[in-house]
């Protein structure tokens, strides 16, 4: 078994309740997990769909007051483990587990982690789709250049679990993303973005068989 599974795994103890967020790497997660002595949830459509496969019970997020322990991936992760979460496109929902989550852990290619967010990761937004045109302007008037994300399996913008649209953020770099992120977020018609500040508590990051686990009370 791979080392960043098997440290994960080591921080699961009987009787938890635990998220499991997207991305093939929970995916292998899950397949490893002895799920009998735990309460799984997730906000990922394909690990629900992968946890009916394997015959392991998910519990619904409202029936969830509190998770031990979220698991997730990102697409870069800086050196206060602030990340950016932008491919997958759920987010929102992301956020809603982790802040319910006690230890809100990233499982990551040590190669995602760096001094800072990594540029040619965007920010990205989900948006109503009457209020897209103005958030573009938004994000131009700050310095960036917006894009509607396009679907690869059919004609027009990919659409999230809520039936809204995602805002793909490009900018030079990630030195003012606090500000930008905070302007954006409270815009009418945002609802979540995949910035995610002083949310991750660990950082599981592999290269080869070696895993760091960086603790945000230890930085």
């Amino acid at each position: 078994m791979e080392k960043l599974i098997e440290s994960a795994l080591t921080m699961i103890k009987p009787g938890m309740t635990v998220s499991f967020g997207g991305g093939r790497t929970v995916g292998r997660l899950i397949h490893a997990l002895d799920a009998s002595t735990i309460k799984v949830a997730s906000p990922s459509e394909q690990t629900r769909k992968l946890c009916l496969e394997l015959n392991i019970p998910v519990v619904p997020l409202e029936q969830v007051t509190k998770f031990d322990l979220a698991f997730d991936g990102c697409d870069s992760i800086d050196q206060n483990l602030n990340v950016l979460k932008s491919g997958g496109g759920i987010h929102t929902l992301e956020r809603l587990y982790a802040n319910l989550a006690d230890r809100y852990v990233i499982m990551a290619p040590q190669e995602r982690f760096a001094e800072a967010l990594n540029p040619d990761v965007q920010l990205t937004l989900e948006v109503l789709e009457m209020a897209i045109p103005q958030v573009i302007d938004t994000v131009s008037q700050l310095g960036g250049e917006a894009e509607v994300r396009q679907s690869q399996d059919m004609a027009g913008m990919v659409r999230t679990p809520n039936g809204n649209g995602l805002v793909d953020c490009h900018f030079k770099d990630w030195s003012e993303i606090d500000s930008i992120n905070s302007k954006l977020a409270v815009m009418a018609g945002v609802l979540g973005t995949s910035y995610f500040k002083d949310v991750v508590t660990d950082a599981l990051l592999a290269s080869g068989d070696n895993v760091k686990h960086i603790k945000k009370e230890d930085l």
